[in-house]
């Protein structure tokens, strides 16, 4: 009787523990990242004198390099990234007044804040932060270049591979210009933006 009534005494209620201990979050994303891109470019210029407004838009192949380091911070991947992109040629065109022109944007150098919720293997994020581009207009064979500070900002979706390998798909826009300056004596104000969608890929270490 008293072993029975010990086994008795041994047999569990049914009741779930209070507490479970929950699953941590895998972290695959913290640390810093190398990487090579490439993808299409759209730069569309403004040109306006006298009251006279041309319109330049060049479509062309674009390339660079990004590095950056991520933190993941509870469910939130925060990072920074800097990258050096090649985004196209000139693109020529007549002006209502000025006559013969050409406008370009080759390259710009941008630095980011990202942040993203990964979900799985992959990471939605968002980008914005501050490019530095170099521009060109050429009106009646005289040229003025010089290089701008504008915003970028940005959005894309990378996916982690094995042996710490990622791609990923990323959108930017960048403010290039808008200035004024003369050329033979007339003011010409120009004003011009970038976007581009690239497509990378990294390694972590």
């Amino acid at each position: 009787m008293l072993v029975t009534g010990a086994r008795a005494a041994d047999v569990g209620t049914g009741h779930a523990p209070l507490f479970v201990t929950a699953k941590p979050v895998q972290d695959i994303w913290s640390g810093p990242y190398l990487g090579l891109e490439g993808g299409v470019s759209n730069t569309l210029s403004e040109v306006k004198a006298d009251s006279r407004t041309k319109e330049l838009s060049r479509v062309d192949a674009a390339f660079g390099l990004f590095a950056g380091h991520n933190w993941q911070v509870s469910r939130v991947v925060l990072g920074v990234e800097g990258a050096a992109s090649y985004i196209g040629g000139s693109e020529k065109g007549t002006h209502p007044t000025l006559g013969a022109m050409s406008a370009d944007a080759k390259w710009t150098v941008s630095a980011k804040a990202r942040a993203g919720v990964p979900i799985g293997s992959f990471l939605p994020y968002l980008s914005a932060g501050i490019a530095v581009s170099e521009h060109g207009l050429e009106v009646g064979g005289v040229r003025q270049t010089s290089v701008q500070v504008g915003p970028v900002l940005g959005a894309g979706v990378e996916v982690a591979l094995k042996d710490k390998w990622r791609v990923r798909a990323d959108y930017s826009l960048t403010g290039i210009i808008n200035q004024t300056s003369r050329f033979n004596g007339t003011s010409v104000r120009r004003q011009a933006g970038n976007q581009r969608l690239m497509l990378g890929l990294s390694r972590a270490f």
